[in-house]
């Protein structure tokens, strides 16, 4: 059985994060008013419950502990990367105007 179905507060809390990241990109992109304020707090929510119920999953985990540090680790990685390059949209990048 695969253990991410064992603790489906994780899988949620993943999906959440993963919304509130593709919501923060579409009020970087949008730009409206407001945007300096909801984007960073929607990049936080993405960072705590993306990365931050990884490691709580990870500590939890006593069997494949290596492997699930390992995803852990990436799924950092993958998650600075993503607030990087939101960073730099933010800064120097373009708008949408619809």
């Amino acid at each position: 059985m695969d253990p991410r179905r064992a603790y489906p507060r994780f899988a949620i809390a993943s999906l959440l994060g993963n919304v509130a990241f593709l919501a923060s990109w579409g009020v970087l992109l949008s730009r409206p008013s407001g945007w300096l304020v909801a984007g960073p707090i929607l990049l936080a929510l993405f960072v705590i419950l993306r990365v931050g119920g990884m490691w709580l999953y990870a500590r939890q985990q006593t069997e494949g502990s290596q492997r699930i540090r390992r995803a852990a680790i990436f799924t950092t990685l993958l998650a600075f990367v993503g607030v990087g390059l939101w960073v730099l949209t933010a800064v120097r990048g373009p708008t949408i105007s619809f």
